[in-house]
């Protein structure tokens, strides 16, 4: 390789690499003293927010780890009392499942259904819209609550996080993986004006569980 296409190489690929690294060190910033370890170390009457993820892998009745981990946490969190309102955000099986799935593990608290949180940053401009003013506690594994916690922050919201366990087998693996890349998308997604995915405004479709 020449001198001259060695030093191309770098100024395509070190700018990225400094993106990719600094977006990650970025927001896993913003999980600093956030990740609430116990119930009692999240403010009494927050609203949940529980992220969305599905229970199986798709076309299949293999569990997807971190279905079952996320489920127990938010349950573990509602049963104490902290919470006020539970939100299963995700895509309408998701929310539809996950507010089951509470129920089953005894939980009593109202629980509304997001069927338009197709993606994290959707998860957060709706919680910011359907509630403006309240303490925020998102629910998923701790490598996904900090980019949640950091989109919160660029909205404006009260936040905190209280993670899940990691989960089994190879596949919470991979969406950890997987997330190092979405932690550079929230920054350009940031830069974009934070554009959702979902088509109906952040401020309706959200329908309680019944």
């Amino acid at each position: 390789m020449s001198r001259w296409l060695q030093r191309g190489v770098w100024v395509v690929f070190a700018p990225l690499a400094l993106f990719f690294f600094g977006s990650n060190a970025w927001l896993w910033s913003a999980g600093w003293g956030r990740l609430a370890a116990t119930p009692d170390e999240v403010p009494a009457g927050a609203v949940m927010v529980l992220l969305g993820t599905d229970e199986f892998v798709h076309g299949t009745q293999e569990h997807s780890g971190t279905f079952r981990p996320r489920i127990a946490a938010a349950a573990e969190l509602a049963r104490s009392g902290r919470v006020k309102l539970v939100v299963t955000s995700g895509t309408a099986v998701h929310a539809r499942v996950m507010a089951e799935r509470l129920r089953t593990a005894g939980v009593t608290c109202p629980i509304v259904e997001d069927p338009y949180g197709w993606r994290t940053l959707d998860s957060v401009q709706r919680a910011k819209a359907y509630y403006p003013g309240d303490q925020i506690v998102f629910v998923s594994q701790g490598w996904h609550c900090v980019r949640a916690l950091w989109q919160a922050d660029r909205a404006g919201l009260r936040s905190t996080a209280y993670p899940a366990a990691f989960g089994e087998g190879w596949r919470p693996v991979m969406g950890c993986l997987r997330d190092c890349f979405a932690k550079p998308k929230a920054v350009l997604d940031l830069c974009l004006g934070n554009p959702l995915t979902a088509p109906v405004p952040a401020d309706q479709g959200n329908v309680p569980h019944r």
